[in-house]
């Protein structure tokens, strides 16, 4: 029979219309994320590249695990709901056979599904180049088939077999169709949570085998894979992946087969009876209705509403005493718990478990489980009646429909509301068992009441709507799930943000300890209010069409609610769409009205035209800045400034200027030009692009060569209601930082579109740099940072709220009280270059001195928050020893200040300005410094910002290609440095290594090309990870000393330069490579001029012990080096001599602040040539690691086959 029931279920399943609503929908999402260019690959990579295909099939896998168990789960039930399984004994059907029949049928239907992804990926791939959606057809390949199959047949189907097995064991033996999507959701919770809980594991072996989808197995074995390596290698099934996929393919089959091996009709078709009560033998004396007492009939709308409360809270209790429920609630508070504790490391250090932290775990991905969560058990709760044959009884009885329908969804909303109340849970018991007792209850019942709960109250109204316009669960769950499905596709494939058109969506905010809720609470109140109306008029919909009765078809339906419409229905339903429609109105008046939305291909559109119309402009002769003076008045409470800047201007050019080409780049969304004169008289304005922000003036006198002019600008800055979305981070309440960008810069403002796929949509050119050459006149003579100056004198005046600290560039001169306000006026010593910044703030002050080796006093100010002393020594010390590094090694300091100042956690970053570095919140001041083995960001990020005082503000680079270095990666050089001194050479491989995988997984992400280091102009990978490593490894070669004095004498030689030519990275390097020796050039080359990595490893490491505590060590180890061209082709291997650590050590040690370090017993660099090489050294101690390039110093592309244990003989 086993035939005949494999077909039997085929013929079902694909008569089913849940079949290829399941196909379509898998289909259509890969289909869509093609033709898009939605997939996961860098931009230089196909969109159908065999990496890019097996790494969307992965993921989707995953969460096919929830079709796989409605798949996989319903086959065996099926004969338990109909009966079906009473006749089993009738006919003559093995076991096996009919396990196997329904297994195999269910299965091959799934995989039929499945491959809805694969057909979706093919005809995306040849249809996309025609749609032209992707804005870039060179970017699909041609369809390769093997490229589609074998990540098919290599993911997907064994993680279909795995969960297949799993859910289709689990109903055989519980008989229960709820562990259909229970289950699903389970095993997605736990997968998730395995991923949080494995991330930090030394042992990534492990990591790649504990997957059961192989996702993370996939990612580690092609992490580093440039984008011509993922446009033409498929998933390499050896090592872990190999072992990976048999592992859990064997584990599935084991667990199908012992269902098999123990499965029989007897016990499958057994009824559990219920245990005879003692008081059920004893006789009964029988009652007459006559005795029965007479119920009074009482219908009033009092009583139904208590009766609904009292039917809620019943219908809550079914749900929460669900086994199945209460497991899922356990994974979920874990799951938060995970999150919290894991959740936000920042260079793998993690933070205080401060409250926001606590909340915002919740949008990890705890909101996809609300959101599955309310979806089923709303389904299970409009349905139930129905599932367990009682509504024909319920139905006829005397009660209004709003009784029944409400109390079902006041039960769904304190399912919410359980779930709201978790995150608290979870939260508080992180921060107790962290020992961190500042819990600030009132951030989370404001975030999780009053923003969190409301949103999943419309969630719950949306699913609550969708079912009962089903009337079927399982289709209500597939059309529930399609429709935020289209909601989100429609966003991410049509790149429509417009939060009014999406059903409960609403504009991102945060948190800030700084700033509290700040100006996020007037559009969270407004979207609420507006999703809530809506949410009401579909429930009031919904109650019409609430079916009563035996009668379901929709047309009935229809015809029922023609007639249930009254009086109080057209009241309710009036009022809640002119709710609605108004709080729609309000929105729409401040996000289009008062604010110009911009949708993102607008602003693609805008960003093409200015490139158009004004790039012709781009090197126009304008004036230069030479003197600034501003006076700024900030109004935090308002969220507006007035500004004030004084600018004197110079014609430095050989040419007459006649014109004034203003650009407003302002990141403040209302900022507007009041007052613009030339030497007092106002210019003829020519041109005024109001919508480009654009703007040509006529000066009053042509400034001829060397003629000086004062242009007085008065800007008025101001945030107006509020926006579809963005931060609006700029002027707050409490924690305002903006730069000079407030004041319009002269010229033509850069390019607004780099990515080349929307050039070409554009008909824009390919844009293969930034910057131009290293000898272009134009790059030689204009500053990397600021084109509108050379350097220039500074001093501003700034006014605030009189409880704030206001603060600029330079050294305050004066301080006083006027009308109110309190006033700050600062004056910066010697010149500058043009970048300065404004902060206000309720500030405390530490103050502390560093003393420079001459004597002169440095004093450091730390501007922070009340609360945040933790860590303030960090940033004190990171300042003092940057200074005396840099101050010693380089230059002397030019200022006798450093101030870090402290801004809300709205942007994420620290930037270096003229004695002055503003610091976001969440970067060091609220870290947990507490395990001396994690990174020290706040030491090391200040060391690194303090460095810029030196590389950006005294040596000042060139507008030339590879400039960027001279600021970047000399600042990252010397905080590594200044790390060493600190920590010592055995204690940095981790900081090392943490570069390395940056640069690695940067250049596996490349948009365009990788350049070398000497003419990279716009990868950040590349200046500040590559940069480092390789400056690093060279003083390691040359010598610290040689190093610095060679970086001393070019900052000598460049500093403070007050006309062109500005220092190009050619000059640079040519400073550096004059102290390098004949042997070592190679590595200069290599590094600099080519791109270049190792791929050195040691194979064997063994050791036999000698006399006393003497050990024999022989290695064998391999040396190569491969050379890359900018696509990331391979193109030659090496064939020299590679000078190369050679290491052996000693169980690990601490150094002196308790950090993990090697105790190395041997440690010497090699001449190696390429190939393998067999090593013996005698070595006092015994050795238990040996390696090359043991520390990372080289650029290795598979680091981690360095160093190995070694084996006693």
């Amino acid at each position: 029979m086993f035939k005949e029931i494999f077909l039997f279920e085929l013929k079902y399943r694909f008569k089913r219309p849940a079949t290829y609503l399941y196909f379509g929908l898998l289909f259509l999402f890969m289909f869509l994320n093609i033709i898009y260019g939605s997939g996961p690959a860098s931009e230089k990579a196909n969109l159908n590249s065999p990496y890019a295909i097996s790494q969307m099939l992965i993921i989707i896998s995953i969460f096919a695990s929830l079709i796989s168990s409605a798949i996989m789960g319903v086959p065996v039930y099926r004969d338990v709901e109909f009966g079906t399984k009473d006749y089993f004994f009738s006919f003559p059907i093995t076991e096996k056979g009919y396990l196997l029949g329904r297994f195999l049928g269910s299965f091959v239907t799934l995989l039929f599904v499945c491959f809805g992804m694969v057909l979706g990926i093919m005809l995306g791939g040849i249809l996309g180049p025609l749609l032209g959606l992707a804005e870039n057809a060179s970017r699909f390949a041609p369809v390769n088939l093997w490229h589609h199959l074998q990540p098919y047949l290599l993911f997907v189907v064994p993680n279909m077999l795995f969960t297949g097995c799993l859910f289709f064991s689990l109903v055989a033996l519980t008989r229960k169709v709820f562990i259909i999507y229970s289950g699903g959701i389970l095993l997605l919770i736990a997968y998730l949570l395995s991923t949080v809980l494995t991330r930090d594991l030394e042992n990534k072996n492990l990591v790649d085998l504990i997957d059961p989808f192989g996702l993370t197995t996939f990612n580690n074995a092609t992490k580093y894979w440039t984008p011509f390596e993922q446009n033409t290698l498929t998933a390499p099934l050896v090592g872990n992946l190999l072992y990976n996929r048999l592992i859990w393919t064997g584990l599935g089959l084991l667990v199908f087969l012992g269902v098999l091996y123990r499965f029989s009709f007897q016990r499958f078709l057994s009824v559990k009876l219920g245990k005879k009560q003692k008081d059920e033998e004893r006789p009964t004396t029988r009652l007459s209705l006559a005795d029965l007492p007479v119920a009074d009939k009482i219908y009033s709308s009092s009583i139904f509403l208590r009766q609904m409360f009292s039917q809620a809270w019943l219908e809550f209790g079914q749900i929460i005493r669900d086994p199945y429920f209460l497991a899922i609630m356990v994974g979920a508070l874990f799951f938060l718990f995970t999150d919290g504790w894991f959740g936000f490391p920042t260079f793998g250090t993690p933070s205080l478990p401060l409250t926001y932290y606590m909340i915002e775990v919740k949008d990890f991905n705890y909101g996809l489980f609300v959101y599955i969560i309310l979806i089923f058990y709303t389904g299970e709760v409009v349905h139930r009646d129905k599932s367990v044959k009682y509504n024909l009884i319920s139905d006829s009885l005397p009660v209004p429909n709003w009784m029944v329908y409400g109390s079902k969804f006041l039960a769904i909303v304190l399912v919410g509301f359980v779930m709201a109340n978790l995150v608290i849970v979870s939260g508080v018991a992180n921060q107790v068992i962290k020992g961190y007792f500042n819990f600030e209850f009132d951030k989370y019942f404001t975030d999780l009441y009053l923003i969190e709960f409301p949103e999943y109250i419309e969630l719950a109204m949306l699913a609550f709507f969708m079912h009962i316009l089903v009337n079927q669960k399982f289709l209500g769950h597939i059309f529930t799930i399609g429709l935020w499905f289209l909601l989100g596709s429609i966003q991410s494939f049509a790149e429509i943000n417009y939060n009014l058109l999406f059903f409960s969506y609403f504009p991102n905010y945060r948190i800030s300890d700084m700033n509290g809720f700040g100006h996020f609470a007037a559009p969270l109140f407004w979207f609420h209010f507006n999703w809530l109306a809506l949410g009401a008029l579909l429930l009031v919909v919904g109650n019409l069409f609430w079916n009563r009765g035996s009668e379901d078809a929709f047309k009935a339906r229809w015809q029922l609610m023609k007639q249930r419409l009254s009086g109080k229905s057209y009241v309710w339903l009036t009022l809640f769409t002119v709710l609605w429609l108004g709080a729609s109105a309000y929105i729409y008046y401040n996000v289009s009205i008062l604010n110009k939305y911009v949708g993102i291909e607008e602003g693609r559109e805008q960003g093409s035209n200015y490139e158009k119309k004004y790039k012709k402009y781009e090197r126009t002769p304008q004036p230069k800045v030479i003197d600034v003076k501003v006076n700024i008045d900030l109004f935090p409470n308002e969220r507006a400034c007035d500004a004030q800047g004084v600018f004197t201007l110079v014609n430095k050019t050989q040419v007459p200027i006649d014109s004034l080409h203003l650009n407003m780049g302002s990141p403040i969304a209302h900022t507007d030009i009041k007052k613009l004169t030339i030497n007092g008289i106002a210019p003829k304005i020519i041109l005024d692009d109001k919508v480009l922000k654009y703007q040509i003036y006529r000066f009053p006198k042509t400034l001829q060569p060397g003629d000086t002019v004062k242009m007085e600008v008065v800007v008025r800055a101001e945030n107006r209601g509020f926006e579809n979305s963005g931060l609006s981070r700029e002027i707050v309440e409490n924690g305002t930082f903006f730069d000079l960008q407030i004041f319009p810069s002269m010229g033509y403002g850069g390019d607004k579109i780099d990515s080349d796929k929307y050039r070409k949509k554009y008909g824009l050119p390919e844009k293969k740099y930034t910057l131009p050459t290293q000898s272009d006149a134009f790059g030689l003579s204009t500053l990397l940072f600021n084109d509108d100056a050379d350097l220039v004198t500074f001093e501003g005046t700034v006014s605030t709220e009189p409880d704030q600290i206001a603060i600029m560039p330079g050294y305050l001169q004066k301080e006083w009280t006027d009308k109110g306000r309190r006033y700050f006026y600062y004056k910066q010593e010697g010149l500058m270059d043009l970048f300065f910044n404004v902060c206000s703030a309720r500030y405390v002050v530490k103050k502390d001195v560093w003393k420079a080796p001459d004597g002169k006093e440095i004093k450091i100010a730390i501007y922070h928050h009340p609360g945040h002393e933790k860590n303030l020594g960090h940033f004190i010390k990171g300042v003092k020893d940057a200074l005396a590094y840099n101050h010693v090694n380089y230059r002397p300091y030019q200022y006798s200040e450093m101030r870090i100042i402290e801004f809300p956690r709205y942007a994420g970053f620290a930037q270096s300005f003229p004695n002055t570095v503003p610091y976001t919140e969440s970067f060091g001041w609220v870290a947990d410094f507490s395990d001396p083995n994690d990174t020290d960001y706040a030491y090391y990020v200040t060391a690194h910002e303090v460095a810029h005082q030196w590389w950006g503000h005294q040596v000042c680079p060139s507008y030339t290609r590879g400039a960027n270095q001279i600021s970047e990666s000399m600042a990252e050089y010397s905080s590594l440095m200044v790390l060493k001194q600190e920590y010592g050479e055995d204690a940095m491989q981790n900081r090392l290594k943490y570069c390395l995988d940056a640069y690695l997984r940067g250049r596996s992400n490349e948009s365009k090309f990788e350049e070398t280091l000497l003419e990279n102009d716009s990868r950040s990978y590349v200046w500040y990870d590559k940069g480092s490593l390789v400056l690093y490894a060279l003083q390691d070669l040359i010598g610290e000393k040689n190093m610095n004095k060679a970086l001393s004498d070019f900052a000598n030689e460049n500093a403070f330069l007050e006309k062109p030519p500005y220092p190009t990275s050619g000059k640079w390097f040519a400073a550096l490579r004059k102290v390098v020796p004949d042997s070592l050039q190679y590595f200069a080359e290599d590094s600099f001029e080519k791109i270049a990595l190792y791929e050195n490893r040691i194979t064997k490491a063994e050791a036999t012990k000698g006399k006393g505590n003497e050990y024999k060590v022989k290695l064998t180890v391999q040396a190569k080096k491969l050379y890359y061209d900018k696509q990331g082709k391979e193109i030659s291997t090496g064939k020299g001599r590679d000078y190369i650590d050679i290491g052996i050590f000693a169980e690990e040690g601490k150094n002196a602040k308790g950090m993990k370090k090697k105790v190395p017993l041997y440690l010497k660099k090699h001449w190696l040539t390429p190939g393998e090489h067999t090593l013996e050294f005698t070595v006092k101690g015994e050795p238990k690691k040996a390696g090359i390039d043991p520390y990372n110093k080289l650029i290795d592309r598979i680091s981690d086959d360095n160093v190995t244990t070694v084996e006693g003989l």
